[in-house]
């Protein structure tokens, strides 16, 4: 599906590094979670993105997620500056080279062209061109789609308190 470049490029802008948006600010500039990030799969259709955060000791979950909403809401009312998109194009590039190292890498990037590009392994290699032509406009249009809250559904998981000191 056309959306899931930029919805990919996106989870990168979000959360590849620990230079990235959503890390920094819950990680070290608030210190709500012990990590955080998001994932955007790319499959025959949008299918799922999805951010996340381990919430520290101390902290609400309720704080990480008004802080994960605040993230993906810039994305949809800012463009990406053009810095920040050049690094995420940077990390798509270092992550394609190095997922093709081995045989098994080369198989499945040839598996996928076959399965989400009806047989054209050939697409295996195109795709590459397809993620560097991401513009700003194009992740902030599919994030206006995507991020909307009626869009949005919110899973907190919390441990049960530990029965009689054991863990």
């Amino acid at each position: 599906h056309p959306a899931s470049y930029p919805l990919h490029m996106a989870s990168k802008i979000l959360s590849d590094g620990q230079n990235a948006r959503i890390y920094r600010r819950l990680v070290y500039e608030t210190g709500i979670a012990l990590t955080a990030a998001a994932v955007g799969n790319l499959t025959e259709h949008p299918n799922l993105f999805y951010a996340f955060a381990v919430v520290q000791p101390g902290h609400a979950p309720a704080e990480a997620e008004e802080a994960l909403v605040q993230e993906l809401d810039r994305l949809r009312t800012e463009p990406v500056p053009e810095r920040e998109l050049a690094r995420a194009k940077k990390q798509f590039t270092r992550d394609y080279v190095l997922g093709r190292e081995s045989v098994q890498q080369k198989a499945g990037a040839l598996g996928h062209a076959a399965v989400l590009h009806k047989g054209d392994a050939g697409a295996a290699d195109a795709e590459f061109d397809l993620f560097q032509a991401v513009s700003a406009g194009d992740i902030q249009r599919v994030a206006q789609a995507y991020f909307a809250p009626q869009a949005r559904m919110v899973i907190t998981v919390v441990p049960r308190p530990a029965k009689d000191g054991a863990r």
